[in-house]
């Protein structure tokens, strides 16, 4: 399999961008600010590790599948690198909304679950310590490491103490 690479594609967006401003079909300074991102440091890091996740990842899946898990683990490496980088255990104050968070993945995508979204105002908001990107292991001792989607929403909704890593 050839090594993915990610830039001619950025490139073309770019270039399709700048018809498209000419066309006045979106407002400039949108496309504008599309482009500054696409052509950030940021956004650059993100390709590389990206790509070399993608290189890394050996499943045995159809493309769709590992591409989605060496997007998953990018936002893993990422969360990693704000300083989470090590097992906790978070308590959660389970309430009517639920748990304050949205998780993601499972065995029938090949991922491990991740954390994908921390709802402002919630339980896990307020507590602080939980980040987009945290891979959950275990919910009150129940591990969930190759546990489907499924299974893993149906222990949140039952219980209260969770283990995450975001290694």
């Amino acid at each position: 399999m050839a090594p993915l690479t990610l830039e001619r594609d950025i490139r073309r967006a770019i270039e399709l961008m700048e018809k498209l401003e000419q066309s006045g079909e979106i407002p400039a300074t949108k496309l504008e600010a599309m482009k500054n991102v696409l052509k950030s440091d940021f956004c650059r890091a993100v390709r590389e590790v990206y790509e070399q996740v993608h290189e890394t990842v050996d499943i045995n899946h159809p493309a769709e599948i590992r591409a989605e898990a060496a997007a998953k683990a990018t936002v893993a490496a990422f969360a990693a690198s704000e300083g989470h980088a090590h097992p906790r255990v978070i308590e959660l104050p389970k309430t009517e909304e639920g748990l304050g968070f949205n998780v993601m993945g499972g065995k029938e995508q090949a991922s491990p679950i991740y954390i994908s979204r921390i709802i402002p105002g919630g339980a896990a908001h307020k507590d602080g310590n939980l980040r987009r990107g945290d891979q959950l292991l275990s919910v009150n001792g129940h591990s969930v490491e190759k546990a489907s989607h499924e299974i893993a929403v149906d222990l949140l909704k039952k219980r209260v103490r969770k283990k995450f890593d975001s290694s």
